[in-house]
């Protein structure tokens, strides 16, 4: 599976909680056809109920995110309470309450019931606290946000005289995109010379005819899905990390891009205000307000100084709170606790 949640889960396997306790990987979801879906999901119960009837399993760490994503947990969880077993529920949500509040009211009980039947609530921010406590408030819930590794770091080497922008993420409404295009357009027109690496999966025919709809094709490189060698180069190269996002969790996205000493624009929403402080790291503008987008991205692309400033402190916030050392070891502290 591919995106945040994923790069989460493979960063805890590969940290010391996989060393200090025995982890049996389950899968609900898998990307691609409908018909694949559906067998990954089969095949995730019935390979929970192994796990359940023939290995000592103590808990389960269970993660989801939007409606779809809890819905589709929620019959673990009922599997998992018929078994006995203490549980987690670590939420990444992101557009959960905009959807949450649309839903129909049996949607709603049964979301407000999830959060409910589980012994630990794990979400990413105070502000997720706040959301989940508002419809759930007999929930056990901790605040766990997302970490990531420090890499090594070396002096930007572009061989042109371009200030490099970068997204990462699902190609799609949520995340921004398609106003950052007609951003960068503006900029453009304004001899701001710039140019916009995109990578990600989603709604790539849409992105691709969007490009050439306003004459970008010079300026913006999609990437598709990249590879971790691939990020690990492409943010090397960025000079300003850009997501513009209209609903958003934690996103290990900026927090990569931070770790590279990477300064951030993005807006005002979910967790992002405590990963980005404003006018220190980056900065942040209301979701959709594109003047502001503007102005913010054309007074980082013309400072260089300023850039190199806030990417500075970006790094050092991301390896004082949001090292993956750290943060695990708050995860140990609850599983010590079930």
């Amino acid at each position: 599976m591919k995106g945040g949640i994923s790069t989460v889960i493979k960063s805890y396997l590969n940290s010391d909680l996989a060393k200090n306790h025995r982890i049996f990987l389950v899968s609900s979801h898998v990307d691609g056809p409908k018909w694949r879906k559906l067998v990954q999901a089969v095949l995730g119960l019935v390979q929970t109920a192994y796990y359940l009837i023939f290995k000592k399993i103590d808990f389960a760490h269970v993660h989801g995110s939007d409606i779809v994503s809890s819905s589709r947990k929620s019959i673990y969880i009922q599997i998992l309470r018929l078994f006995g077993r203490k549980i987690i529920y670590h939420f990444h949500g992101a557009s959960f309450m905009e959807h949450y509040r649309s839903a129909s009211k049996r949607t709603q009980s049964r979301m407000r019931a999830l959060f409910g039947k589980v012994d630990i609530v794990i979400c990413l921010s105070e502000s997720w606290r706040q959301y989940i406590t508002d419809i759930a408030p007999r929930s056990n819930i901790k605040v766990v946000p997302n970490a990531t590794h420090l890499p090594e770091l070396c002096v930007k080497q572009n061989s042109d005289d371009l200030v490099h922008l970068t997204f990462l993420g699902l190609i799609g409404e949520r995340k921004g995109l398609f106003d950052l295009l007609r951003v960068v357009r503006r900029l453009i027109d304004n001899d701001l010379k710039i140019k916009l690496s995109v990578g990600g999966n989603g709604e790539s025919d849409r992105l691709q005819a969007t490009i050439k709809s306003l004459e970008l094709n010079d300026s913006v490189n999609f990437l598709g899905w990249i590879s971790e060698k691939q990020r690990d180069k492409l943010l090397r190269e960025t000079d300003i990390f850009v997501l513009p996002s209209y609903g958003e969790g934690m996103p290990m996205s900026i927090l990569e891009a931070m770790s590279y000493s990477v300064p951030v624009v993005s807006t005002k929403v979910g967790g992002i205000p405590e990963l980005v402080r404003d006018g220190e790291t980056g900065f942040l503008v209301e979701p959709g307000d594109l003047d502001a987008l503007y102005r913010k991205l054309k007074c980082l692309i013309q400072d260089k100084e300023l850039r190199e400033k806030f990417g500075e402190k970006a790094r050092q916030f991301v390896a004082a709170k949001y090292n993956l050392k750290f943060i695990t070891q708050q995860i140990e502290q609850i599983y010590d606790f079930l």
